[in-house]
């Protein structure tokens, strides 16, 4: 069944509107000339321009913050010798002594460092220690002083801070701060998938990308507004901002709060640089190099290589880039043996002080996945106080699941069909099922499917900022093509396969994880083989379908204007969002019989002539061998 293509709207155009006031205190005269101080903060070891450094002009209420790529701006200084004051945690303040010429400005880069952890000459000393505690010290350094400077109540961790990430996925990053609870994907390794924030359903926080929104399709879902972590990369990342107050400028379905995702700029460097990593991954169990067979059928191999990169490249002054690349591969074993108890049953004396152990299963998932991604940046200041970004993105996520399973089942009758069978017993450690009464099932659950999704993106931003103005706009497009693939690229979701006939299934030597012996008996007790295909039947296949196209243009504009002219620091605000959101999800149950190779339906086929060539006679985990 196809369901309609279904569009939903985001309202769009809110009107902002605040007042901001301080503390009174004192600020420059209206009557006396003025001028103006400008420049960048960097710290001078790392190499690193500085966000949010705090800069204000002694004796004055006159202050101002640094941006992205450390640069500031003070507008309204009194015509004079006056006094710097720079201030960034974990850096040693600096007061620097200035003489502003009434009407002019005055251009100063200030340079940051810390005596008792680099001396007095800046010099790094390496040894074993230093690099992992500086780079521990920088991003918590970062986060708070973001934080101390907020203008509400967030968490600021820089994307370094934590070392090397999981898949390069962002989830597992943020998973690590205060008020965040992640969400966890069984289907696609264990790994992350989504967020809450402050115990809100994850539905409730907007996860952005240099404030703007981006598609998704990682929910197979499709209708939902969940954000998924698999189409981002953790590699075009600067910083992370999790806002847990919304503010009258923070979209109004953000109840939660918001996560922005802060792209790295050409800006944070004053000289180019070049990061990469290069790794091999795999697990105890597979750590051959060569290939070896898979649950696909086909020889493919689990010990699988990644890189990623990331090349700042400042041209000039005003102008750079950023180029990031990743291509991470991990193989994922996944092994699920649930078991079911019954405190019921016909005839059968169970109770829920002695159950019995009716069913038991194995499902083997094992999977490859990939996530590859590219990202591109361009920052130019246009003019000495606005700087115009370019972010272009694109990630593609593929995870590759072919499973095998087989499940038992004693049945819930204990008396045997022939009468003359076998009855059903059972204690703590063993069911004898009934005859007739129990079933063998191959291939009924977990999936066989293929999921690929794909994630264009791109936003263009202008920030300007004098002083005394401020002017924040930006313009993003994004699209995504995703969802389950399987009979399009030659699979089944389910198989129905079954043993030939109703069967007596025992189980033995039960302990905390499964029972330790399995037998099969026909009608007339012959013991049957597990393992041989020709004891089964083929009777169904399944499949489930779901593409998912999703598209959003969304543009935002911010204008705030610094009210100089009161006794006491004041600005006011004014902004506006508009977002445009369209999802077309379409799902199909398809199912089949099978009739046989001669398409003669009333005689019981066997699924021999599929059977496994490259995968035979593996080694399942919990004793089991090939399903």
């Amino acid at each position: 069944m196809k369901t309609p293509n279904r569009v939903f709207p985001i309202p769009g155009w809110i009107a902002l509107l605040f007042l901001v006031v301080t503390a009174p205190g004192r600020a420059a005269p209206a009557d006396r000339p003025t001028g103006s101080i400008s420049g960048r903060i960097q710290n001078v070891v790392s190499g690193q321009y500085l966000n949010s450094v705090r800069v204000s002009v002694k004796g004055t209420d006159l202050v101002a913050f640094t941006d992205q790529s450390g640069s500031y701006r003070l507008a309204g200084i009194p015509g004079g010798p006056v006094v710097l004051e720079v201030f960034y945690t974990g850096l040693d303040p600096q007061q620097v002594p200035l003489t502003v010429p009434p009407g002019q400005n005055v251009e100063r880069d200030v340079g940051l460092t810390s005596v008792a952890r680099y001396g007095d000459d800046g010099t790094v000393k390496l040894d074993s220690f230093v690099v992992s505690t500086s780079r521990e010290t920088d991003g918590e350094a970062i986060a708070i002083n973001e934080q101390r400077f907020a203008a509400n109540i967030k968490n600021v961790v820089a994307a370094d801070a934590l070392g090397d990430v999981m898949d390069g996925n962002v989830g597992e990053f943020l998973k690590f701060l205060p008020g965040i609870t992640a969400e966890y994907d069984t289907e696609s390794g264990g790994s992350v998938a989504s967020v809450s924030v402050r115990g809100f359903p994850t539905s409730m926080a907007v996860l952005s990308a240099d404030g703007l929104q981006m598609s998704n399709t990682g929910n197979p879902q499709g209708s939902s507004r969940v954000f998924q972590f698999k189409e981002v990369s953790i590699n075009n990342i600067s910083r992370l901002e999790v806002t847990k107050i919304p503010t009258p400028a923070t979209p109004a379905d953000s109840l939660a709060g918001s996560i922005d995702m802060v792209s790295k700029s050409a800006f944070e460097r004053k000289s180019a640089r070049l990061g990469y990593s290069v790794s091999l991954a795999g697990i105890h169990e597979h750590l051959s190099l060569q290939k070896v067979p898979h649950t696909s059928d086909q020889k493919v191999y689990k010990v699988l290589p990644s890189f990623s990169f990331d090349y700042t490249l400042p041209i000039t002054k005003t102008f750079g880039f950023v180029l990031t690349g990743q291509n991470g591969n991990r193989w994922v074993e996944q092994q699920r043996v649930p078991r079911g108890y019954n405190a019921a049953g016909t005839n059968t004396g169970a109770s829920f002080s002695r159950p019995f152990l009716q069913s038991f299963q194995l499902t083997s998932v094992p999977r490859a996945n990939a996530r590859n991604s590219v990202g591109v940046k361009a920052d130019w200041r246009a003019t000495p106080s606005g700087v115009l970004s370019l972010n272009l993105e694109r990630s593609r996520f593929i995870s590759d699941r072919s499973q095998a399973s087989i499940g038992l089942t004693t049945g819930t009758n204990a008396a045997p069909t022939p009468a003359t069978g076998t009855p059903m017993t059972f204690g703590d450690n063993f069911t004898n099922g009934a005859t007739g009464r129990g079933g063998v099932t191959l291939m009924g659950t977990g999936a066989s499917v293929i999921q690929k999704l794909d994630t264009k993106a791109a936003n263009l931003r202008y920030r300007f900022d004098n002083g005394t103005w401020r002017v924040v706009a930006g313009f993003g497009k994004s699209s995504s093509e995703g969802g389950y693939q399987d009979t399009r690229d030659g699979r089944f979701r389910t198989l129905g396969i079954a043993m030939m006939n109703p069967v007596r299934v025992t189980f033995a030597d039960i302990n905390d994880v499964r029972p330790q012996t399995i037998r099969v008996f026909d009608n007339a007790n012959r013991e049957l083989d597990l393992y041989d295909i020709n004891n089964y039947r083929l009777n169904t296949a399944q499949s489930t379908p779901r593409p998912i196209i999703d598209s959003l243009t969304n543009g935002k504009l911010d204008v705030r204007r610094s009210l100089g002219f009161l006794s006491f620091p004041a600005a006011v605000q004014v902004g506006g969002l508009h977002r445009a959101q369209t999802r077309d999800v379409r799902r199909e149950s398809i199912n089949w019989t099978y009739n046989g190779l001669d398409g003669n339906a009333a005689t019981p086929e066997s699924p021999a002539p599929y059977r496994v060539t490259a995968y035979g006679n593996q080694r399942e985990n919990f004793g089991f061998r090939t399903m």
